[in-house]
């Protein structure tokens, strides 16, 4: 396509149609501000599950009291990442604010991460238990230490979801937001439209 586009452009300069440079060439200027291709790889995007059946989903893992299900549940009310959830402690969760604060040492982006919870998140917080010597909101088996990276994974393959995986909860609550995005821009302009 790259190519197309280059040889459209300069033949249009030959014409007198244009002037300047052709800013798709890639020798001498693309081949300088993008990767080599043989390093470019297809992107594959982690299970999801469409978001229109996201509350049926958790739904049914509400009915599983056991402490992974609780982080599953609470990974998907704060479109974290596992690591950012089970790493989690109670010095960073302010109950009151209803804020949980992720250092900037535990995120991918290297930059603090304030994440508003909702009262359902609040709720989850409040019930879970408390494990002396282990200040982890999901604490496993070994002290002091959290549950198992795998321990959402297996839930899932509990609920025979192995079709999903943790971190495409991530992706379902994207669309959702950007559904509800368009909802709202949509209202908005109907309104102003009627006011007219």
């Amino acid at each position: 396509m790259r190519n197309r586009i280059e040889l459209v452009l300069d033949a249009a300069k030959a014409k007198g149609l244009r002037d300047g440079e052709n800013p798709a060439r890639w020798r001498g200027h693309l081949d300088k501000l993008l990767p080599p291709r043989l390093k470019v790889r297809a992107v594959k995007h982690h299970s999801a599950i469409p978001w229109i059946t996201l509350l049926a989903f958790v739904a049914t893992l509400e009915k599983a009291e056991d402490l992974s299900a609780k982080a599953l549940r609470f990974t998907i009310l704060t479109a974290c990442r596992t690591s950012e959830v089970l790493d989690s402690t109670w010095a960073e969760i302010d109950l009151v604010a209803g804020i949980w604060t992720i250092p900037a040492s535990r995120m991918k982006a290297g930059k603090e991460h304030r994440v508003p919870l909702s009262q359902a998140a609040l709720d989850l917080l409040v019930a879970l238990p408390r494990v002396k010597g282990n200040n982890h909101l999901f604490p496993g088996a070994r002290k002091g230490k959290p549950l198992s990276n795998m321990a959402m994974l297996m839930v899932l393959g509990r609920m025979k979801r192995n079709d999903l995986t943790t971190h495409g909860f991530r992706s379902t609550f994207r669309d959702w937001v950007r559904v509800r995005s368009l909802t709202i821009l949509e209202r908005s302009a109907s309104r102003h439209l009627h006011m007219r």
